[in-house]
């Protein structure tokens, strides 16, 4: 029977663990700390310090949330029935009522969950991006170890031996290169065909303003590039975070470089 072994050293059975991460907060919270993912592997090539302030983020933070509204509207709109929409701005009383009894992650604002309606449709009226997503299974958790630390990802649409990962950008969408350099999407695509075990890792690119599409495929190079940002990334879980005295070797942390 496959297993895994989280990071606080519990073994599950992979089944369990794989049907647990369908609810976010099991996602999101426990694994959030007891895992490694594309999100925790950035912060740790930025730094160790970046990734340890990233464990005490709040994961419902305004744009992770409304990055999840967008997901649910274009891939899960079934799942849309379990959100609350309030009237005017997020300073009324109506949304802090809700926030207050359904949390920050469920309740939007009318002009937010428009929007959101509006990406779905430029998605889907769309016959190419539509045919993309078409016979996909939506919202896809997956973990596997890699040199001994469980990593996990959750892809948008798994498709036959392939993941297609949706983006909304304020930017053109021609500009697409210069942000998934800028956020180090190869890392992601790189890990998430492992985590897979796919061949092809497409990026749906919506502008959020015009509802403008692209479709990015990912080279050979892009991917090696992404490969390599793993490896990095766990070396560096691995120097400073799976340590006995990892707060001190934190504390000593510095940055060298020459100009």
């Amino acid at each position: 029977m496959e297993t895994i072994k989280t990071m606080d050293g519990k073994v599950w059975e992979m089944s369990d663990i794989l049907n647990k991460m369908l609810d976010d907060s099991f996602y999101y919270g426990y694994l959030g700390s007891n895992a490694l993912s594309s999100s925790s592997m950035k912060k740790l090539l930025e730094s160790p310090k970046s990734y340890v302030k990233s464990l005490n983020m709040n994961s419902d933070s305004p744009a992770l949330s409304l990055g999840r509204l967008v997901h649910l509207a274009v891939l899960e709109p079934h799942r849309l029935d379990d959100i609350r929409v309030t009237e005017g701005t997020k300073a009324t009383k109506a949304y802090k009522d809700a926030v207050a009894q359904f949390g920050s992650a469920n309740v939007f604002t009318q002009s937010e969950y428009t929007s959101a309606s509006y990406i779905s449709e430029a998605v889907w009226r769309n016959k190419e991006a539509a045919s993309l997503l078409e016979n996909c299974r939506t919202e896809v958790p997956a973990i596997k170890e890699i040199n001994g630390y469980a990593v996990r990802g959750k892809a948008d649409a798994l498709g036959f031996n392939r993941i297609i990962d949706l983006k909304t950008t304020s930017d053109p969408v021609e500009k697409f290169h210069w942000t998934a350099k800028n956020y180090n999407y190869a890392l992601q695509a790189a890990l998430y065909m492992y985590l897979f075990d796919v061949d092809e890792f497409i990026f749906l690119v919506v502008n959020k303003d015009t509802k403008d599409l692209a479709i990015y495929e990912c080279s050979g190079e892009f991917i090696q590039a992404g490969w390599d940002s793993v490896m990095r990334g766990i070396d560096v879980y691995k120097k400073y975070i799976a340590v006995d005295n990892s707060k001190e070797i934190i504390n000593n942390y510095i940055y060298k470089s020459i100009l």
